[in-house]
């Protein structure tokens, strides 16, 4: 009896006394990061109090150099955060009242949960979101929408915050060449624009979750996963899928709107499976590395290093192997390459497996460079369609410079304008690109006649 009675009291006693001391958030299973950041100039805001209050749990802490804090927690729930703004230098402004206080839900085995803050003298400007963070050093889900007090019209840039503009621009760049080669491939050997390439994407991401999150296993597995699994993936779409509808001769446009089916469906199996909120990748928000005024996480060196080395790995294959070759001839003719003696078919069943491992390893990437949900994908799948039609439909080095000359540009324009209008700025620098090279800028033009 005395034993039950124990087992009672064990679930209540545990969040009171976990709450006696801060809890150490290398070790939590959950964990917020806190980040405050001044709107106009994108500069951390240090020396600040911060609250965290719920499930019995209450502390204290103080912003660091950078204008973070890792809070461990004691378990899943809703915790509130209430940041001392009164404390920050007059020339910041304050927190606006509808973000401050903040309730933030985490899951269970959910680590670093972002709750990211902008201090702004202009009302209506809020922090986070679900773009890539337009800083150097951004912690999971890092982003800010932006209001027409966000753009300080070009007053206060320095060469420090353009730097780090620059860096973030290149590193999203390579994690969005990533998945933007694949489509590039598709598109180039099957005449298919893919809109459920997103899915993909997601998927990746979700894996990463699933391996390194949920069943606790190393990051790397979770990675080597994604791309297993997103090579997998890839192969069954077009073995189940697009090959049968290819031997029925459907159209491109037919397979276009059933492309747009399929992203539809999958979304929402996604948000069935894994739910409609945020998560987050086990993940070390201190800076790892610092070039000047940057600072970068480990996370985000790793994923540039990786993503650099892949894609140096797709143009060796592309260039010096059989595969490659063949990829070439098909894309190039595919009448002509079948009359060649080229296996058309078996072509594309490996464009699409190399498409589906390069969308899994940029969507784990993305999801440790910011955040992931359940529509990840399809939120970057402009992008994907901007820097491929940029850069030169069916050309994957054409991607890949689309993919950077696409992300740099939209991370510069948030030096001049809100945040919320960097994908504008984006769609708008290939609109006049496309104007003076229609083809691209590495795409050929067509022949006619």
């Amino acid at each position: 009896m005395a034993f039950a009675a124990l087992v009672a009291v064990l679930p209540i006693a545990a969040p009171l006394s976990a709450s006696a001391d801060p809890i150490d958030p290398s070790t939590a299973d959950e964990s917020i990061s806190i980040w405050l950041r001044d709107v106009a100039t994108k500069a951390p805001v240090p020396d600040i109090s911060v609250e965290v209050k719920g499930k019995g749990f209450d502390e204290t802490f103080t912003t660091d150099a950078d204008g973070r804090v890792l809070v461990g927690l004691p378990g899943p729930g809703d915790y509130t955060i209430t940041v001392d703004d009164s404390t920050a230098p007059p020339e910041i402004g304050s927190i606006p009242a509808a973000q401050n206080p903040r309730t933030v839900a985490v899951q269970s085995t959910n680590k670093n949960v972002p709750a990211n803050f902008l201090f702004t003298t202009a009302a209506g400007s809020g922090g986070g979101g679900t773009t890539p963070s337009d800083s150097a050093s951004p912690s999971a889900g890092a982003g800010s929408s932006g209001s027409s007090g966000a753009s300080s019209g070009g007053a206060g840039i320095t060469g420090g915050l353009v730097a780090s503009k620059i860096v973030t621009g290149i590193i999203y760049g390579l994690l969005l060449a990533l998945a933007s080669i694949g489509v590039s491939l598709i598109y180039g050997t099957t005449g298919l624009n893919n809109f459920a390439h997103g899915e993909l994407v997601t998927f990746g991401a979700l894996m990463g979750y699933l391996f390194s999150s949920i069943l606790g296993l190393p990051g790397f597995v979770g990675i080597i996963a994604a791309v297993l699994l997103g090579g997998l993936y890839g192969f069954v779409q077009d073995t189940v899928l697009w090959r049968p509808l290819r031997k029925r001769g459907v159209g491109l446009v037919p397979l276009m709107i059933v492309s747009i089916g399929l992203a539809l469906a999958t979304r929402y199996v996604y948000s069935f499976f894994f739910g409609a909120d945020r998560l987050t990748l086990p993940n070390d928000p201190s800076p790892f590395l610092r070039i000047g005024s940057v600072s970068l996480r480990f996370t985000d060196v790793m994923g540039a290093v990786v993503a650099l080395v892949v894609l140096l790995l797709v143009a060796w294959v592309m260039l010096r192997t059989r595969l490659g070759k063949a990829a070439r001839a098909v894309s190039d003719n595919r009448s002509l390459a079948a009359a060649s003696g080229i296996d058309v078919d078996g072509v594309i069943r490996w464009i699409w497996i190399g498409g589906g491992a390069l969308a899994g390893l940029s969507g784990v990437l993305i999801a440790y460079y910011q955040s992931l949900r359940w529509d990840t994908g399809s939120q970057i799948l402009l992008l994907i369609f901007a820097a491929v039609t940029l850069g030169g439909l069916g050309s994957a080095f054409g991607a890949l410079v689309g993919s950077m000359v696409i992300s740099v540009f939209m991370n510069l324009s948030t030096l001049f304008i809100p945040d919320n209008l960097k994908y504008v700025a984006a769609l708008a620098v290939m609109i006049v690109i496309l104007l003076v090279r229609p083809q691209g800028i590495l795409g050929r033009r067509e022949r006619i006649g």
